[in-house]
């Protein structure tokens, strides 16, 4: 049985930060049985969605800054789920492309992310999660800095 943190239910910083740790272990885990290291799973969807997409609409999706999604890219791109094209309009751009393997990999991907949220969430009712889901919206849009800055 694991260790109990010595926290309150009052010491928010410290459940949120061991919350998100034991998580980001698992999707650690998780993802690395598909060569790939955590934040990479975020591009790899909007690439699902966008194929072809410039690193500067990548880094604006997910939300960080634009040498944080180059970096990612390099990685995936290294890891042969991905490769670049000069773009056609701006030779100074990049489009970025799912490879076959990137392509057969997302899905799978996906369904072991949703089996991690399934495990994760179970504790709760349907209503729970829903209000769970919402609440940490609210937390993470009031988190942003005002100036919107800091996305990384």
């Amino acid at each position: 049985m694991a260790a109990q943190p010595a926290v309150s239910l009052g010491d928010f910083s410290t459940l949120f930060a061991l919350a998100g740790r034991s998580t980001r272990l698992r999707s650690e885990r998780l993802l690395a049985d598909f060569g790939l290291h955590v934040g990479q799973q975020f591009f790899m969807r909007c690439l699902w969605e966008a194929d072809g997409s410039t690193v500067g609409d990548l880094a604006r999706r997910v939300r960080v800054e634009a040498p944080t999604a180059t970096q990612a890219v390099k990685r995936m791109e290294a890891a042969g789920m991905v490769h670049r094209t000069p773009d056609e309009q701006d030779a100074r751009r990049s489009r970025v492309w799912l490879t076959p393997l990137g392509r057969s990999t997302w899905p799978r991907v996906a369904a072991a992310l949703a089996e991690l949220e399934r495990e994760l969430l179970a504790p709760f009712s349907p209503q729970e999660r829903e209000q769970f889901m919402s609440l940490l919206l609210r937390l993470y849009e009031t988190s942003l800095p005002a100036d919107g800055t800091g996305t990384d």
